[in-house]
């Protein structure tokens, strides 16, 4: 089966200058697709895995309207182009373009079945289940409604791995956060240098619902993130947790966007990463505080450390606001490698190879420490330790 997904993702909720192009990502995937994706699920007592069935059915439901952070725009223009004139009239294209998940019509089209995770009412769940997911020869391509019933606590950790082969690994999923029911999703990157690779992520709060992200993205040759979060619910809170690792020649273009809608809720948002060689990075927070979200909150900072002068970087932290009873505050801080710091750790017989990858992992092991459990961060380190290892 063809998996064609093609079109703009990760756009700015306020387009910027379009010169810049940082308002959104042209994504451009043509891969074949086998249904039985290399899989492995390790679920715990009060979790169960719907594929088919009328609580399948009532769950799906429920969910479908949540929307993602890839989110796509319908665009009639063909045109390229880099003018100043083609910029211009590819951005009034978005403002006034309807919006559609391309994502998820991409994968209906591709004929891969939806899966349900859920807890039981009332349930806290003590261990973490545990998804992993590779490509090898084949892509792995999945579509997930994550459901967290009333009450429930939940922590779901997912891996990502391939073999180095020009594959794909694409996952969508839709979490639901019912009231007085929290989730921890930890996400890991640990993709090959061939991946291409996209994450489209959704979350949709209800009262007093908690979620909270831990996020590495750390391999892929072209990677697209896409998180939006919907806090709905009255006194929901969403905190998300972003650690990067960028090398060779590989793009990682991030969007997250939280929409603040419900009176006292709060969110903050954390990123902070290293670019090595000739690699891009793009990161968008957006946080927007709706009308009628009194008393609501909302914070993000990214920091990244630069250590070529090769390095695309580009942030754009942004702030929308429909209420005045809010506060909120949001910032990037970008550097180079300091000189004299360096200079200090070789002077103690350090290498700057190793001086780098101390720095590197300094910045990394500041997530990995949020994941919480021994396994995943043993492969996290292990990963990050590799890739100054397979250096020339």
């Amino acid at each position: 089966m063809k998996f064609e997904l093609k079109g703009a993702v990760n756009y700015l909720p306020a387009i910027t200058y379009g010169k810049m192009k940082n308002s959104y990502a042209d994504i451009d995937f043509n891969y074949e697709i086998n249904k039985n994706n290399d899989i492995d699920i390790r679920l715990q007592d009060g979790v169960e895995l719907l594929e088919s069935g009328t609580l399948f059915e009532e769950i799906a439901a429920k969910a479908d309207f949540v929307k993602t952070g890839m989110e796509a725009l319908n665009l009639d223009s063909k045109a390229g182009g880099d003018s100043l004139e083609d910029e211009n009239r590819r951005d009034r294209e978005i403002k006034d373009a309807p919006s559609t998940d391309i994502v998820r019509n991409a994968i209906k089209k591709a004929g891969i079945p939806l899966k349900v995770i859920t807890t039981k009412k009332g349930v806290k769940v003590d261990k973490p289940v545990k998804i992993t997911y590779r490509a090898g020869e084949e892509n792995s391509l999945n579509s997930h409604i994550i459901y967290v019933s009333e009450g429930s606590e939940l922590t779901l950790i997912e891996v990502f791995e391939s073999e180095n082969k020009e594959n794909l690994l694409g996952l969508q999923t839709r979490v639901y956060v019912c009231e007085n029911a929290k989730i921890k999703l930890v996400r890991v990157n640990l993709l090959s240098e061939s991946t291409d690779h996209f994450d489209d992520l959704g979350f949709h709060l209800e009262n007093d619902a908690k979620a909270e992200l831990v996020q590495l993205e750390l391999g892929g040759k072209r990677s697209y993130v896409g998180v939006r979060t919907e806090l709905v619910g009255r006194k929901s809170e969403y905190r998300s947790a972003t650690g990067y690792l960028c090398k060779g020649d590989s793009l990682l273009d991030m969007n997250f966007v939280t929409n603040e809608w419900g009176k006292k809720v709060s969110s903050n948002m954390d990123a902070s990463g290293v670019l090595l060689d000739n690699s891009t990075k793009v990161y968008r927070g957006t946080i927007d505080f709706k009308e009628g979200a009194k008393g609501a909150s909302g914070f993000e900072k990214e920091d990244t450390l630069l250590f070529s002068p090769s390095i695309i970087n580009k942030s754009v932290p942004l702030i929308l606001c429909h209420e005045e009873d809010v506060e909120g505050d949001h910032g990037a801080t970008i550097g180079r490698i300091d000189e004299k710091l360096l200079f200090y750790i070789k002077s103690r017989g350090i290498d700057e190879k190793a001086a780098k990858q101390l720095m590197t992992e300094a910045y990394i092991n500041a997530v990995t420490e949020q994941i919480g459990d021994d396994e995943t961060e043993g492969k996290v380190i292990k990963y990050v330790s590799e890739v100054f290892n397979d250096e020339q």
